[in-house]
């Protein structure tokens, strides 16, 4: 298994890659409760004219600041504000409208949570409303 450092050069190279291909605009997506074959899946549709970039928001917002001028792409960096929760980002040479109405199109079924999750959220529920009958009395 490669060291951390050796993983993040491997990504940043990535994406550095991408950045440099012939790719004139980024679409940011959602991947809130998507599971890796839905992913994947859009990752195959978009395949010939898109590539899609998955990873960590800090690591996103530090490859797109570094490498987006030096590719020739400045208008890029101003996406970084916008990379915040779990998102992917899209890069293609297409209208971005089309892209975004092919990712809208599969059908996509939200991740199946488990009961430690809404176990979790009945007891934060709960606290919330024990915290604000504090307040009202």
């Amino acid at each position: 298994m490669a060291s951390k450092a050796a993983r993040k050069a491997i990504y940043l190279q990535k994406l550095r890659s991408h950045l440099k291909d012939n790719n004139k605009h980024l679409v940011i997506v959602s991947a809130d409760n998507l599971c890796v074959n839905q992913i994947q899946a859009i990752r195959q549709g978009l395949r010939p004219h898109s590539s899609v970039v998955m990873g960590k928001n800090s690591f996103m917002r530090r490859s797109l600041a570094i490498h987006a001028p030096s590719a020739g792409k400045p208008a890029f960096v101003g996406a970084i504000p916008h990379i915040n929760g779990k998102v992917g980002l899209i890069l293609t040479d297409c209208d971005p409208e089309e892209v975004s109405e092919t990712v809208a199109g599969y059908k996509l079924q939200p991740l199946v949570c488990s009961s430690m999750d809404i176990g979790m959220c009945s007891l934060w529920q709960w606290l919330l409303a024990f915290h604000m009958n504090l307040l009202t009395k």
